[in-house]
């Protein structure tokens, strides 16, 4: 096998990321229809990197729009009575349209209308030879749904994701942007694409290549509102990418009631993530000060932009930081561990 560990795929998929992103600013967001845009409250679900997504669209509806709405996790869908979805969008989540999604899906009747961001097309869907998805996905749009189509399809092989996350983001964005009155501007190539060369400091990188036992039983990650409410794909990366434990995420004021204790009494290294606001850079003085009173390893990513747009930062740092540990601890991202023994809860959909 020419890439048993999958590091060049890998390569390969972060390579393309720019001009990815690229592709879809320059073709710009495929119009809604009617029924997505006359939508008032949204109930907004997924899972994996697809939580991140779903707690960004809230965060851009509820802060940057007239309209509300709500995350509710793939389990609440199982039971919860149709009344509680009257009057309601749903929007689901889904790069590739897995079991658990669909749970979510087979809901749609009781609510007004449903939109579904996936990457993946009937077409694409018939191709990996997967029909009875392709025909889900057609009589979705036969019903009057939505399909907000973004990249990758068939982003397989390996474990970690790193093109969906980013292209996700972007779709949200660009989706957003095209409600009446809304206040989330369209992104455009000169503002995102140069977020996407942002690096990881030197000393974290060597960090994780070098002392990774202190980071594999989980570390912290503090960041300000609102990225600390979409902040989940961030931290699922070490989970994924390096099969450590995933870092707590706190809000900069939440971690000094609780978090900032516990890992004093059982030191851990903690990643700030530091946008561009003023009162942001404040309490990352004080957070390190904090730290480095007691002895902890501190290490901080500047991205000079705005929180609907730093995220993007985030994630490109973050993805070159996992990347190159896991090319120095050669971490097997083909043969991962569990791999095909999770289907009990990944592949639960009741009914289908």
């Amino acid at each position: 096998m020419a890439d048993p560990l999958g590091h060049e795929l890998l390569a390969e998929r972060l390579s393309l990321i720019p001009s990815i992103l690229g592709s879809m600013l320059a073709e710009g967001p495929k119009p809604l229809n009617q029924r997505t845009l006359e939508g008032q409250r949204f109930i907004i679900t997924g899972t994996g990197s697809s939580e991140a997504h779903a707690r960004y669209l809230s965060t851009l509806l509820n802060l940057h729009t007239d309209r509300s709405a709500a995350y509710l996790p793939l389990s609440g869908f199982v039971d919860s009575p149709a009344v509680n979805f009257l009057g309601k969008t749903l929007v689901v989540f889904s790069q590739g349209l897995s079991p658990n999604a669909q749970i979510a899906l087979q809901r749609s009747p009781d609510f007004d209308h449903c939109v579904l961001f996936t990457a993946t097309t009937p077409e694409d869907a018939e191709a990996a030879g997967k029909p009875d998805r392709a025909q889900l996905l057609r009589d979705l749009t036969v019903r009057g749904g939505e399909l907000v189509v973004f990249p990758l399809a068939e982003e397989y092989t390996t474990l970690i994701r790193f093109v969906g996350p980013l292209a996700g983001y972007l779709a949200c964005l660009q989706f957003a942007g095209q409600f009446p009155a809304s206040r989330a501007p369209l992104p455009c190539a000169e503002s995102l694409l140069p977020l996407l060369s942002q690096q990881a400091p030197e000393g974290l990188k060597d960090a994780m290549c070098n002392l990774p036992s202190a980071f594999a039983a989980g570390f912290n990650l503090i960041t300000a509102a609102p990225i600390s409410d979409y902040s989940q794909n961030l931290a699922c990366k070490f989970m994924e990418g390096l099969f450590w434990s995933c870092p707590g995420i706190s809000d900069f004021l939440q971690f000094a009631h609780g978090p900032f204790q516990q890992m004093t009494a059982q030191p851990k290294p903690v990643v700030i993530l530091q946008g561009d606001g003023a009162g942001e850079a404040e309490m990352v003085k004080r957070s390190v000060d904090m730290l480095r009173g007691v002895g902890a390893s501190a290490y901080v990513i500047k991205v000079d932009a705005p929180p609907l747009l730093s995220i993007f930062g985030f994630e490109a740092a973050l993805n070159e930081a996992v990347f190159a540990a896991m090319q120095h601890l050669r971490v097997d991202q083909v043969n991962w561990p569990g791999k095909g023994r999770d289907d009990q809860l990944y592949g639960f959909c009741p009914d289908s």
